[in-house]
């Protein structure tokens, strides 16, 4: 079992590296390409202009509330997902059901992803 995750992850490694490659033609193609060049200009000086919009924007304390409020709503959601996680797994080990009912009689399957970090 050990080598063939071992092989997968070499697979894996070598894709990137092909996807890397052609991604990088690809890139090249479009970068010698005069009527994307001149879209890719107008499109850099639209990226300004909206920035500096958004500077402007943020002298208003208005904004700038609504902007921390919005970060504080992503992260308690990520925390709540993140925990979420944990005790489906807990609830799965607990009972071994791939099923739970929700607070509003719908029935939810448990899906598992399972990912290698270094």
């Amino acid at each position: 079992m050990e080598d063939m995750i071992k092989k997968r992850l070499q697979i894996i490694t070598e894709l990137k590296e092909e996807l890397s490659s052609l991604k990088e033609n690809y890139e090249d193609i479009m970068d010698e390409d005069p009527l994307y060049q001149e879209v890719q200009e107008k499109a850099s000086e639209l990226r300004e202009e909206t920035k500096a919009s958004k500077t402007r924007l943020l002298t208003n304390t208005t904004y700038h509330a609504l902007t921390e409020e919005l970060k504080e709503k992503r992260r308690d959601l990520k925390e709540n997902r993140e925990a979420l996680s944990q005790e489906l797994v807990e609830y799965y080990k607990k009972e071994g059901k791939l099923e739970i009912t929700d607070t509003d009689g719908t029935v939810k399957k448990l899906k598992f992803s399972v990912r290698l970090v270094n």
